[in-house]
């Protein structure tokens, strides 16, 4: 018995150490999944990210590649511009310079503006030159200022540029972060599943023990059973004493008739047998 009580304490010992293993380890795997779970959810947010951010940046160098275009069409016009400004200031200076000489009295005799009465007046020769430069003076304005106009906006246009320029590197960096966030999800998830799968198997091998550890116990338990049967049955005592008769105790000698036997038992018995209440009625 105190061997018997001895196995059942290592028994339940043994199987509430298992148990209590086995609990901690099914919190630990839900805490395991739960965490999987956030961390599927987290790929997924960044995955969207990811994708939003590839979109933004692709715009944005689409963006910065059309006014780079826009700028080298700028500077192009510009060029052409003060090249054809050089060219028009240089064509009313010659103009200017070449104005009195081409005068129209310049190529009459000395003398002959008094010729039939005719007396040419002071602002006669100064009026078409004067007409000249005040149309070139026009022309001369009007492109100096849409040139400055170009200048301005090549310079509100640069200044877009590079600002297009930090904002696509603060992109690029968000995207590189990400990215670096992704790939430290997806190894941190990796991580977490060989995890939970060898916590999966030690809790297969710990439900194998107990499996083995029951069936031992059941086997050790009917083993002891079967030898406290056998150790009662040798152990028991002999049964008590049962009083026997004279009468059937004594054997019957062999062969001789078997009324004259009789006869001489009845003289064999008792006087106070209870077997034969009648004995000494008969004798009288």
């Amino acid at each position: 018995m105190k061997l018997n009580e001895e196995w059942d304490q290592v028994y339940r010992s043994a199987t509430l150490g298992l148990q209590h293993r086995l609990e901690a380890l099914e919190l630990e795997n839900a805490a395991i999944k739960q965490l999987n779970s956030r961390l599927l959810i987290k790929v997924d947010h960044q995955q969207s990210a990811k994708e939003y951010y590839e979109q933004a940046l692709m715009q944005e160098l689409k963006k910065n590649q059309e006014l780079q275009e826009y700028i080298r069409l700028l500077e192009n016009r510009m060029h052409h511009a003060g090249k054809n400004c050089t060219a028009t200031k240089q064509d009313d200076f010659s103009a200017v310079v070449r104005g009195p000489v081409l005068c129209p009295g310049s190529g009459l005799p000395d003398g002959s503006g008094h010729v039939h009465g005719y007396k040419p007046s002071s602002s006669f020769l100064p009026a078409p030159s004067s007409q000249e430069q005040k149309g070139k003076s026009q022309s001369s304005n009007t492109k100096p200022g849409a040139l400055g106009d170009s200048q301005q906006e090549v310079k509100d246009l640069k200044e877009q540029l590079e600002a297009l320029r930090c904002q696509t590197q603060i992109y690029e960096a968000e995207y590189e972060t990400e990215h670096n966030d992704h790939k430290h999800t997806q190894q941190e998830n990796r991580r977490l599943r060989k995890k939970r799968e060898e916590q999966r198997q030690q809790v297969a091998l710990l439900q194998e023990q107990l499996k083995v550890y029951e069936d031992d116990f059941r086997r050790e338990r009917s083993d002891k059973q079967m030898l406290q049967r056998l150790l009662l049955k040798k152990s028991t005592p002999n049964q008590d004493p049962v009083l026997i008769h004279r009468c059937n105790n004594e054997q019957q000698p062999p062969g001789g008739d078997k009324r004259t036997q009789s006869g001489e038992k009845r003289k064999q018995h008792h006087p106070l047998c209870p077997k034969h209440p009648n004995r000494d009625k008969e004798s009288d």
